[in-house]
């Protein structure tokens, strides 16, 4: 099958950001140099410094010294990292997270069941995203039926249970911000195959956006963690469960109260644009010309916002609002209410006036809330500050594993 064109991906020679990668090996005898020497070519040229680092799992056969061999050969990029002893995929790559400098940092299966020519559209997705994470999706696979069958039935449980929208947590390549990783990653609990599931909570909770890539699994052979493995993971997706709960619940909580000061301070804002506006009119009457009310109408909104850019900032979301954000945003709703209150005068005379106004009010505030909302979240990413996961799927034809690789 074709690969994709790497140079399609890097049509600007600019600098850009470095990367590492993480190859968490258990006795990846015979597959550990293929797979550096392949994560070496993909990035050749890419314009990405590397860095490659191994982390040996314990093997029993010669993983290690095949790993050394390849890093004497290219010490500047490859690092080996032993442990005594095997703790799990999940330990593994979280260690290896704790030895990265890159400004973006991932990890793929030493088998290289999943296509390494995706690893420069993942870094590049997550370079440009400034705020998200790019994660490989299977959309196929040469799987047996079964094991089909189980993972999908897994990964849709996990998704449920979980409330992570995300197609499939389990594939063995994903991509982050370094920082992240260094932080966020390297803090889990978890040490087996549940630790994908662990960092995905992660970049959820930390607002990151999903990036799903569809791509192909190639099986080179038997899946590891049978039926029976799976099941014995439940006490720990419980506990993931339960506290990712408790996250959603203090998530919505927060939510109300946001809206709860916005209302207040909607409030105090729309009776000084009120107050402003009532006294035009009763000043400077506009009879039946709508022109001339909604003109008033701009007055007494230019007014108020003076007041309610510091209030939203210091007392609704707790954050400095960006003021360019703030005031595009006011625009829309002064546009929404000048219309509104300019067509109700029209229609109904200057008696029901300050009917329109409300009106207008009304509808500004709504889609005012949510501007304010959207600006707030753009300037500042916090912790909690989402109810939801964000994800989106690449729109990018599926990236094939290689025809090289054979079946073990």
């Amino acid at each position: 099958m074709a690969q994709p064109n790497n140079a399609l991906f890097y049509m600007n020679p600019e600098e850009h950001a470095s990367v590492s990668l993480v190859i968490p090996a258990h006795n990846e005898s015979g597959r550990i140099q293929s797979a550096v020497e392949a994560v070496r070519r993909v990035f050749a040229g890419t314009g990405h410094e590397l860095e490659i680092i191994v982390v040996d799992d314990g093997s029993v056969d010669n993983t290690r010294d095949e790993a050394m061999e390849v890093a004497s050969q290219c010490p500047d990029e490859v690092r080996v990292v032993s442990l005594s002893g095997n703790h799990g995929k999940g330990f593994a790559i979280r260690t290896g997270f704790a030895y990265t400098h890159g400004d973006l940092v991932g990890f793929i299966d030493a088998d290289l069941e999943y296509p390494v020519d995706a690893l420069p559209l993942m870094a590049k997705m997550v370079e440009v995203s400034n705020d998200g994470c790019a994660i490989a999706s299977r959309v196929a696979d040469d799987r047996k039926r079964w094991e089909r069958f189980t993972s999908q039935a897994a990964h849709k449980l996990a998704s449920l249970v979980l409330q992570l929208p995300i197609q499939d947590t389990q594939a063995g390549m994903k991509m982050f911000p370094g920082d992240f990783a260094r932080t966020t990653l390297t803090s889990g609990r978890e040490d087996g195959w549940l630790y994908d599931i662990e960092a995905l909570l992660g970049a959820a909770e930390q607002n990151l956006n999903i990036i799903e890539i569809p791509v192909m699994q190639k099986s080179v052979r038997r899946r590891r963690a049978n039926l029976w493995a799976m099941l014995a993971c439940g006490p720990s997706l419980l506990r993931m469960a339960w506290a990712r709960w408790q996250s959603l619940r203090r998530g919505h909580a927060g939510e109300i109260k946001q809206v709860a000061r916005f209302g207040l301070v909607g409030l105090i804002n729309s009776l000084a644009d009120v107050a402003a506006y009532w006294t035009l009119i009763k000043i400077w009457s506009p009879h039946n010309s709508g022109i001339q009310a909604g003109f008033e109408s701009l007055l007494a909104w230019l007014f108020a916002s003076l007041v309610g850019y510091g209030l939203h900032s210091r007392y609704t979301f707790r954050r400095r609002l960006s003021a360019s954000g703030f005031y595009v945003v006011t625009g829309i709703g002064v546009a929404i209410q000048v219309v509104t209150t300019g067509l109700v005068t029209q229609w109904l005379g200057s008696a029901d006036a300050l009917w329109g106004k409300l009106l207008g009010i009304g509808l500004a505030s709504l889609v005012t809330y949510f501007g304010y909302r959207f600006v707030a979240r753009s300037s500042h990413r916090t912790p909690n500050s989402r109810t939801r996961t964000s994800v989106t799927r690449a729109n990018i034809p599926t990236i094939f594993a290689e025809e090289s690789t054979e079946a073990i």
